[in-house]
């Protein structure tokens, strides 16, 4: 047996160990310049409720040794506490351990990537690297590293969208015009076009009284619009006469109505007279109304002449078998008319006077449109409450009282309207949409963009609502889409800001009206462009505004590189 020198390999042990030690001991003084952490962003960003942790590590070349295993862990501090995120191991060449295997003699990155559900207090949080060193096999006897931070806080400009979404009113349905008709009919004899008040057809009571009323009508004292004379024959006759006679009944009945305003004090209104030919159309909708036993069969006789003529004998030879076939085109053998006024209607002074002083004298339809002839939200709010009053079992004036308070600032009190207005008319688009508004002022994200699919479904315009949804989950390109048709507002410059184009929101900003969010939403701008000039105007004119900004500018690390700076503690204290 070969002789084994024990003490040698116990020196050639310790030596391996101490040089490992050494290797270890190395890497621990030089961790500061061997592994580098680049976050993707700094400080971190909420997008759509999401922010990515991305950071990329960086191990020099010779820094890691082959016996080693660090395990590097991001960790989200803020004053409430801390969230590990996912331990990412960097092992060395000569190790089994599972993780990213560095290689000594070159540099190597490696990702350091989390994405977490953003809550308030990470806010002010910051991003530090925790990281442990130790020889593989040897987690026991680790090393913990000094922590290093690589972000301050999270940017949330994203989420700052402005509650300027579109409440929806229910629609009055005022007609400012109205159209009203009476009709009435003079019969004739067969291949006649005399007037022949001794006619059966003329002397039925139903065929009177509709005379009676046409005249009664002209003699309303409406305002009238116009009289239609149009005459018919039956179609049992050939073409051409049918239409010569259809023109001689025009004509008769053209006469009598310029005899029916020349006995009244009325002025004629414009006469329309149209001579219509042979009724066909007519004809087979009576003869399908009708209780004959062959109707279905004489139908498809007559339907199955294609030359007119040989169609106009067929009926005709179907009076002769069937009796009740004249009985069918004896009525078809006439002169309507048709005299067309226009309803009379309140002024809009009227109405609009009536809607303050005495609602009660108004029908629903013009109390709603009342509302509309005002800009004032409280004349507006009164009406509205009105209707509440006088139509309880409507849900219109609910839902567009709420509509005015949402205009108003005022959710609450809306959403107690609304709970009233979907009781009675449960699902209606218009409602959904208002009840989507209060559920997005409330950050019930989810619940707004469920109720405003559900209103759009029924026909409502969501798209501005649904695009300030948009920007609040991360879609920033489907929000410009819903845009469309929409300028100089607020949340169409943050979406172009998050979309990446600053120019177009800067734009957009210029002409927006003036606010609060505008000011502040230019100062952010401003100090991502390194701006103090245009930040310091900007964020003061801001807190002019809205002095609230002051506490939202403190903790905004969109200012981080200024929180310092006198001026900007002069603005925010």
């Amino acid at each position: 047996m070969k002789h084994i020198n024990f003490r040698l390999v116990a020196v050639m042990i310790i030596a391996a160990g101490l040089f490992a030690s050494c290797g270890l001991n190395r890497m621990v003084r030089n961790y500061d310049e061997g592994i580098r952490y680049t976050p993707e962003t700094n400080p971190l960003e909420n997008h759509g409720g999401q922010v990515e942790a991305n950071t990329e590590g960086a191990v020099d070349q010779g820094y890691f040794h082959r016996n080693a295993v660090m395990e590097i862990t991001p960790v989200l501090k803020h004053a409430d506490g801390e969230k590990e995120l996912e331990t990412v191991t960097l092992r060395g060449s000569n190790t089994t351990t599972t993780g990213t295997m560095i290689q000594r003699d070159r540099r190597t990155t490696f990702p350091l990537d989390n994405v977490v559900v953003y809550q308030p207090e990470m806010l002010a949080s910051e991003l530090y690297m925790r990281a442990k060193i130790y020889r593989e096999g040897r987690e026991d006897n680790a090393t913990v590293l000094p922590e290093r931070k690589v972000a301050d806080g999270v940017i949330i400009t994203s989420q700052r969208t402005k509650n300027d979404h579109k409440p929806s009113l229910a629609p009055h349905e005022y007609e400012e015009e109205v159209i009203i008709s009476k009709t009435a009919n003079i019969y004739f004899a067969y291949m006649r076009h005399n007037l022949n008040w001794r006619l059966a057809l003329n002397q039925d009571e139903e065929a009177r009284k509709a005379i009676e009323n046409v005249t009664e009508f002209i003699q309303r004292g409406w305002e009238l619009k116009a009289v239609d004379v149009n005459a018919w024959a039956s179609p049992e006759g050939e073409v051409a006469f049918n239409m010569e006679l259809s023109e001689n009944r025009a004509s008769t009945g053209e006469r009598y109505v310029n005899n029916l305003f020349r006995d009244k004090d009325v002025e004629m209104p414009e006469l329309r007279v149209n001579a219509k030919g042979e009724d066909f159309d007519g004809f087979m909708v009576k003869l399908e109304a009708s209780d004959l036993p062959d109707k279905q069969a004489i139908a498809n006789v007559i339907n199955t002449q294609v030359a007119p003529a040989e169609r106009e004998r067929r009926i005709k030879d179907m009076t002769i078998i069937y009796a009740e076939v004249e009985k069918i085109l004896e009525p078809l053998r006439r002169a309507e008319i048709t005299v067309h006024a226009y309803e009379p209607k309140l002024t809009h002074e009227e109405i609009a006077t009536l809607a303050v002083s005495d609602p009660g004298e108004l029908d629903e339809k013009e109390l709603l449109f009342a509302a509309t002839l005002t800009d004032d939200k409280q004349v507006q709010l009164t009406i509205y409450r009105s209707a509440q009053d006088l139509f309880p079992g409507s849900y219109k004036g609910y839902n567009n009282a709420a509509a005015i308070l949402l205009e108003l600032g005022e959710a609450e009190k809306a959403a107690e309207y609304l709970e009233r207005a979907n009781q009675l008319a449960p699902g209606n688009g218009h409602v959904q949409n208002n009840l989507g508004v209060v559920a997005a002022w409330e950050q019930d994200d989810e619940n707004a963009v469920s109720l405003f699919q559900s209103a759009r479904a029924q026909g409502v315009d969501v798209s501005y609502n649904t695009g300030v949804m948009q920007i609040r989950g991360g879609d920033y390109q489907g929000a410009l889409g819903n845009f469309a048709g929409y300028t100089c507002m607020y949340n169409i410059a943050l979406a172009q800001l998050m979309a990446g184009n600053e120019s177009a929101a800067v734009n957009t900003l210029n002409c927006s009206p003036e606010c609060g969010q505008v000011a502040y939403l230019k100062a952010v701008i401003a100090a991502r462009n390194n701006d103090p000039t245009a930040l310091y105007s900007n964020l003061r004119r801001a807190v002019e505004i809205n002095p609230a900004i002051k506490e939202i500018a403190r903790e905004d690390r969109e200012f981080i590189q200024f929180f310092g700076q006198s001026e900007f503690q002069d603005i925010v204290m």
